[in-house]
């Protein structure tokens, strides 16, 4: 099912003209800001441009890509909180406007837009997901220059991870009520190896196991909803890097969890911080 859910009118706030390709940047804000939050692929249809008289002297029929409509959306966003989805466009729409930002973001939030659905196989959902995150690190770690490129590989994947998830607040200690399985699965990793592994550690050594054609696929399926908890953890920590980065502090559904009210919200990590 496919449905128009609502007509926006765009203008600028001093009522200037303004052609379609500088409102461009816009539209595609909308449509990849409004997925990320929601999480299947939703996007602003047909818009036409009026002059001056309010005559139609621009439309685009393209079909952008869109998901159906479901009931109830795997996303972040809890659909009825207005107030979050603009605080979030309020922060994407600017950062779309720079094309250096731009393409960075967008790369970023395609990704979690792939993560977080809950449609196709879960492996493939682990491992977007964890490209994403992998693309996070080097733009906050090397990008940035905290590391230099020579630093940064000389690193495992988990220590990075942890570096970035810790600089944004974002705790990693694993939830025993909320993954249960990879509770287990870390006690047995401590008693088996004597490491203790935290949230960071299980996300990259489960991709490893699942990309890496060494033998330890075994591993990963031996205890059952492993790899769906490596999906909820992946997830959860790219959305937040990505709303952390574009200094997003409302409320947020914790994609860990796949049962409860579908409003059942709670501040990011970092707010009041």
């Amino acid at each position: 099912m496919y449905v128009m859910k609502h007509v926006m009118e765009l203008r600028r706030a001093d009522g200037a003209d303004f052609t379609p390709d500088e409102a461009e940047p816009l539209l595609e804000a909308l449509h990849i800001g409004v997925s990320f939050a929601l999480g299947p692929w939703a996007a602003p249809m047909l818009p036409v441009g009026v002059d001056a008289d309010g005559r139609i002297v621009w439309e685009d029929w393209r079909p952008l890509h869109c998901d159906p409509a479901q009931v109830s959306s795997p996303g972040w966003w809890y659909q009825r909180d207005h107030q979050a989805l603009g605080h979030l466009l309020s922060r994407v729409i600017p950062a779309f406007a720079d094309p250096a930002r731009r393409a960075v973001l967008r790369f970023q939030m395609m990704f979690a837009i792939t993560s977080v659905s809950d449609q196709g196989f879960v492996e493939q959902r682990v491992m977007t997901g964890a490209a994403g995150l992998e693309h996070v690190m080097w733009q906050t770690l090397v990008t940035s220059g905290i590391l230099t490129e020579q630093q940064y590989r000389s690193m495992a994947a988990h220590q990075l991870l942890r570096k970035v998830l810790l600089g944004a607040k974002i705790p990693v200690d694993i939830d025993p009520g909320l993954l249960p399985v990879i509770t287990l699965f870390a006690a047995d990793e401590r008693q088996r190896q004597g490491t203790v592994l935290d949230g960071a550690h299980v996300v990259t050594q489960i991709r490893n196991w699942l990309v890496h054609p060494t033998g330890d696929q075994e591993r990963v399926y031996r205890r059952d909803g492993l790899v769906a908890e490596a999906w909820l953890l992946t997830r959860h920590y790219l959305v937040l890097l990505i709303l952390q980065s574009l200094g997003y502090r409302g409320l947020y559904r914790d994609l860990r969890k796949t049962s409860g009210w579908a409003a059942d919200l709670e501040n990011v990590p970092w707010a009041g911080q």
